[in-house]
């Protein structure tokens, strides 16, 4: 198994961003996690495969405009947080990141696939929580003006106990 894991970190390495084998390499990777075939590596805290994993999704979607792509990357991050230890906080800000991406239907998309990822992994927040946080994912219009999202993502890093994202604003050129 170790071979296999080495061998498909080389190849998500050696084609970081060209999409023509990222995009399938994300949605086998999803399939994989989704049927239990890491499930070897989820008895460690933090193993070394899944923060590869993160790191390399995280890079492969930094700045994409293909949304197929950043669909198939936030699978893969809903599939990692089965992994325990600190990952599981890495993924969730990279999702709670995602749900005030530009894009409308990334937003719409990331809640749903957090939405299910929360009931398939009933580990990942407090039970105490989990029904305000299902609310929050569940009505919220995620897909309206930016501003109130980001209100309501905010809701969700103080609820789960993520740092919140800060805004980084674009500086012009002069």
């Amino acid at each position: 198994m170790d071979a296999f894991c080495a061998s498909l970190l080389q190849v998500f390495r050696d084609n970081l961003h060209n999409d023509r084998v990222s995009v399938p390499l994300l949605k086998s990777l999803n399939q994989m996690l989704s049927n239990g075939c890491f499930d070897i590596y989820t008895q460690e805290k933090n193993h070394p495969f899944a923060l590869d994993i993160l790191e390399l999704c995280k890079e492969e979607t930094r700045r994409s405009k293909n949304v197929q792509k950043l669909r198939s990357g936030t699978d893969v991050l809903c599939g990692l947080v089965q992994f325990p230890g600190e990952i599981r906080k890495k993924v969730l800000f990279q999702l709670l990141l995602l749900l005030c991406h530009t894009f409308p239907i990334i937003r719409k998309s990331t809640a749903s696939s957090a939405y299910e990822m929360l009931l398939t992994y009933d580990d990942v927040v407090d039970p105490e929580i989990l029904d305000d946080v299902l609310a929050v994912l569940s009505d919220t219009t995620w897909d309206g003006d930016l501003p109130g999202v980001r209100e309501q993502r905010n809701q969700l890093c103080d609820l789960m106990k993520v740092p919140k994202p800060k805004l980084v604003s674009k500086v012009s050129q002069s």
